[in-house]
């Protein structure tokens, strides 16, 4: 499984969507929970969220913020998956 944490360092919330995969909220600002399978999660203003998931196919998936405005502002990354 891989983790990947989102920290907030806004005064805005951000929900953050990864194409290609499911994964489970694990965290919430240090706070171990069991969260549902999803494919975005909601980042709140100031917070860390962690999220677990198993990386599927090789390739590289698109990782952004669902507030458009917000992908052409830098909110939007690859994660790569490589076999």
């Amino acid at each position: 499984r891989v983790e990947l944490m989102f920290h907030n360092m806004s005064m805005m919330g951000h929900p953050m969507h990864l194409h290609g995969h499911a994964f489970q909220v694990v965290n919430i600002n240090g706070k171990a929970v069991n969260g549902a399978m999803r494919d975005t999660v909601y980042v709140p203003p100031m917070a860390q969220v962690t999220v677990a998931l198993d990386a599927g196919e090789a390739a590289r998936w698109m990782l952004h913020c669902h507030h458009m405005p917000h992908l052409s502002t830098g909110m939007m990354t690859e994660f790569a998956v490589s076999a």
